[in-house]
């Protein structure tokens, strides 16, 4: 008993001793908290949507494009004739040539002047392109959480609504 006596009284005196022997020492306080507020953050999307229109195109269609190239082929052989009809022994062979090559271009360039233009009709063709609008919108952020402590109003950001918020209090002498 006489142990149990002396632990009683030196247990509380080594608390009060090293309390006063200390500068400061803290506590942690919990403070009931008043209001939470959400926060929001505002964030912008991009959003691809397809803009289509409709547009007239031309479209040529028949003709007759040929009328140069049978004019260059009868040319040509009407050419090779006449020139081969000219002349004698090797220049016979540079005539036919020649004429063959005079007949040709004259053939070809007849031969353009006939030629039908095509005709051409519109059709109606859609077009679509990606346009990329801009989305603003509103997301929950967090939650600001106030609370009166000593008369002063203090505050704690956090994910969620708090009951509490801890305070760390420091006393010094």
């Amino acid at each position: 008993m006489f142990n149990h006596r002396i632990i009683s009284v030196i247990l509380p005196l080594l608390i009060v001793g090293t309390a006063l022997m200390a500068e400061s020492f803290s506590t942690v306080e919990y403070v009931s908290v008043t209001r939470s507020t959400p926060v929001y953050s505002t964030i912008q999307e991009e959003v691809p949507t397809q803009k289509c229109y409709d547009v007239q195109e031309q479209v040529s269609s028949g003709g007759s494009g040929n009328n140069d190239v049978i004019g260059a082929v009868a040319g040509g052989v009407l050419g090779g004739v006449l020139g081969h009809n000219v002349g004698g022994g090797t220049g016979k062979t540079v005539a036919t040539v020649g004429g063959a090559v005079l007949g040709t271009l004259a053939g070809q360039n007849i031969g353009s002047k006939y030629n039908t233009p095509a005709s051409s009709t519109s059709q109606t063709v859609r077009r679509c392109e990606t346009v990329m609008n801009y989305k603003t919108r509103q997301v929950l952020s967090g939650y600001t959480n106030f609370a009166k402590f000593k008369g002063k109003e203090i505050s704690v950001d956090s994910d969620s609504p708090l009951k509490q918020i801890p305070v760390t209090v420091t006393y010094s002498y």
